[in-house]
C-alpha cells in the first residue's frame, strides 16, 4: 500500500470530523441544552447523553437515557423550551420531525 494515500486519507478524515465540530454537529455532552434538559427531568439517576445535534438555528436534538426508564428518550431543546418524548406530546413530535430528522 502506499504510506501516502494512506496519511492523506486520515487527514482528510480528521479535516472533515473538525468541519463537523465547528457547525456544531458533535455531541457535546456538557452543553447548556443538555443541562437545560436535565433540570426539567423528574430524575436524573443514571442520565446519560447517546448524541446532540446543535442545528444552525440553535436547536439542540438530544438523545439520552436515565435510569429509572427503560430505553432511550429524546428532546428537543430550543432557548429555554425543553420539549420531551412523552406519551400523546404531539408538539414534541412536530418540533422533532422538523428539526431533528434527517432531509427535513
Amino acid at each position: 500500500m502506499n504510506t501516502f494515500r494512506i496519511v492523506t486519507g486520515i487527514c482528510a478524515g480528521l479535516a472533515i470530523g473538525s468541519t463537523a465540530l465547528a457547525a456544531g454537529q458533535a455531541m457535546n455532552a456538557d452543553s447548556p441544552a443538555v443541562e437545560k434538559l436535565k433540570s426539567k427531568l423528574p430524575s436524573t439517576q443514571g442520565f446519560e447523553v447517546k448524541d446532540v445535534r446543535t442545528g444552525t438555528d440553535g436547536t439542540s436534538c438530544i438523545t439520552y437515557v436515565v435510569a429509572d426508564s427503560v430505553g432511550t428518550h429524546h428532546a428537543v431543546v430550543e432557548g429555554d423550551n425543553v420539549l420531551r418524548d412523552t406519551t400523546g406530546n404531539t408538539r414534541f413530535e412536530n418540533s422533532w420531525n422538523k428539526k431533528c430528522v434527517k432531509g427535513s
